[in-house]
């Protein structure tokens, strides 16, 4: 258990170890090939290494980083740089200064560390390219000042460009070289474009050969066409292969003399800074492009994912759905028309979404679509009946909203149109249940009250009939309920043979009867009740073997006219029975 418990600390201690290492290397390459005049080092890549493993770290070894790094860096300042008298200050300085760029980039941006939107390159660029160099560069400045004698707006302002272009370009392509994205990319690549990357850096690593290769032809933006080819192909792999061929080549050429440089007639320490400018614009550039492709790239794909699955929905949906433009043309429409309606979506298309829709209730579904385009974001939840191919009627139920175009006008209308038919039949049913008797199959009260109303209200005139069973109660009493309910059902029979085709017979309830006879004279529907009567009592009822029952009724009967009340019409008929009952049943009274 010890063992492993030293090997475990042993596995965590090597990493670090080797960190600090190269950092403090990376210092003393600075230091040693870019501190011209023995001023600060033009070429700063330790403060980039130090911003990247603090990027990559979890905060709670952020103090362990500090700690280390700051003897690291004041031992190589002692023996490479401005001395020990102001090594350990600004050490310090230097960490800090990456600490804070990651500690602010970090908040600014908390997913920091892919590059893969334009927002992240901004927030990186004005935090760790000008906001902590400017800020560390104030102290720092003094302690140049006092260690060279330079003046202090003169070793701030090489402070600042120095540590500025080292941080915008050295870190990106180290952070993402630290991630594996040239490993990732590799790994998944294809044969094709492995070959294409090839060509393509190859390319650059030429062009960017010549340009610093020579000191004839000031050939700075050849180097830039191949890389943005290369990450317009490519994504960021391309950028960041570019840039580190870009920085490897273009240091070699320049310390050896050669390279667009050398046209500046200025000193080796500005010719440097003017590299890393160089540099620092070329990631300034491809950086956002790259950013901006790779975010293009994955939109493209949740588009086409989304697309993916917008087909295979609209595919296996029972609903159609169409679009249909401004003027009422269909221009999509899913395969479920086949189902629903008999046509086919190219049948369809193309066509008036009217030439589908009944005729009298186009006007209402315009009025719902017009209304939806007025509106943009209102959603119309209408049903109508539609027009299938073998020329039935379909109910169905269409929720539409409008479309825009990329300007925000009104392009058109999207609709899901759902089959209700069966709904529709069953509240069809439903409806003629409430207002239908079980027993009898004639119309209900509540159909009466509305039809009496309606046709008042309308300014119908004619007749309305009650018919009450006689000695009913007996009849139930002697024979039984299953006896009086036949001698009901055999009456509602009569009520049916005897009526006119327009007048509505009703059951009241219990053994009450009416009907409702619309336009007729009372000689006429004196006639018609009186054929009732006999009928009925003609009508033979067995409710056993050996017995035969004959049932009657009797009948009151009132004229109405225009503006007649329901409620008088009533107690008219009412009256008129119950005469006809206290004159001795199985008559006709007519209301006085």
């Amino acid at each position: 258990m010890l063992v492993a418990m030293m090997s475990s600390r042993l596995g965590r201690l090597i990493p670090r170890g080797l960190f600090l290492l190269a950092y403090f290397l990376s210092m003393v390459l600075g230091l040693v090939l870019s501190r011209f005049d023995r001023g600060v080092a033009v070429v700063w890549f330790a403060g980039a290494v130090l911003f990247v493993q603090f990027v990559l770290s979890p905060r709670r070894r952020w103090l362990g980083l500090i700690l280390g790094a700051v003897p690291c860096g004041a031992l190589a300042i002692a023996c490479f740089g401005l001395g020990a008298a102001v090594a350990l200050p600004l050490a310090v300085i230097g960490v800090i200064e990456a600490w804070g760029a990651a500690f602010v980039v970090k908040r600014v941006y908390p997913r920091f560390g892919r590059l893969q939107s334009i927002d992240e390159v901004v927030r990186f660029l004005g935090v760790a390219g000008l906001l902590l160099p400017a800020a560390s560069g104030v102290p720092a400045a003094w302690f140049v000042h006092f260690a060279t004698g330079l003046p202090y707006d003169q070793a701030w302002r090489d402070w600042f460009a120095a540590h500025a272009l080292g941080f915008i370009a050295f870190s990106p392509p180290l952070l993402l070289a630290r991630q594996g994205e040239a490993i990732k990319w590799m790994r998944s690549a294809s044969p094709d474009q492995k070959r294409e990357a090839a060509i393509l850096l190859g390319i650059v690593a030429l062009v960017t050969t010549i340009t610093f290769g020579q000191k004839v032809f000031p050939l700075v933006l050849l180097p830039v066409i191949a890389m943005v080819a290369a990450t317009l192909r490519l994504g960021r792999f391309g950028a960041m292969a570019s840039v580190m061929i870009l920085i490897a080549i273009g240091l070699v050429g320049t310390s050896a003399g050669y390279g667009p440089t050398t046209f500046v007639h200025v000193g080796t320490w500005l010719r440097f800074e003017v590299l890393q400018g160089y540099f620092a614009s070329v990631v300034v550039l491809l950086l956002p492009l790259s950013a901006e492709l790779a975010a293009r790239r994955r939109l493209l794909e949740r588009v086409q994912a989304a697309e993916a699955l917008h087909r295979l929905i609209i595919e296996r949906s029972s609903d159609v759905i169409m679009r249909v433009k401004v003027d009422g043309k269909v221009i999509f429409a899913s395969p479920s028309v086949a189902r629903l309606w008999g046509y086919l979506p190219e049948d369809v298309v193309g066509r008036s979404v009217f030439e589908i829709i009944h005729p009298r209730d186009a006007p209402r579904v315009r009025a719902s679509r017009h209304a939806v385009m007025e509106s943009k974001d209102a959603v119309a939840v209408i049903e109508y009946r539609t027009l299938c191919r073998d020329g039935r009627e379909l109910w169905v139920e269409g929720s539409t909203r409008a479309v825009l175009d990329h300007l925000g006008r009104v392009s058109g209308t999207l609709t899901i149109i759902r089959d209700i038919s069966e709904r529709h039949a069953m509240v069809d049913t439903l409806a003629r249940q409430a207002m239908t008797d079980p027993l009898t199959g004639l119309a209900n009260r509540r159909a009466f009250d509305q039809d009496l109303a309606r046709g008042l209200a309308t300014g119908q005139s004619g007749c309305l009939a009650l018919f009450d069973l006689d000695h009913f109660k007996r009849i139930n009493d002697l024979y039984g309920h299953t006896t009086g309910d036949r001698v009901i059902q055999v009456f509602a029979e009569v009520l049916r043979q005897s009526v006119r085709g327009g007048d509505n017979a009703v059951r009241l309830g219990g053994e009450e009867f009416a009907v409702l006879l619309f336009g007729a004279r009372i000689a006429d529907a004196r006639q018609i009740c009186e054929r009732i009567l006999q009928r009925f009592a003609a009508r033979e009822n067995h409710p056993s073997v050996d017995t035969v029952l004959r049932a009657t009724v009797s009948a009151g009967l009132a004229p109405f006219e225009p503006g007649t009340s329901p409620e008088a019409v009533m107690t008219a008929a009412d009256t008129a029975l119950y005469h006809a009952k206290n004159s001795g049943r199985n008559r006709l009274a007519v209301a006085a």
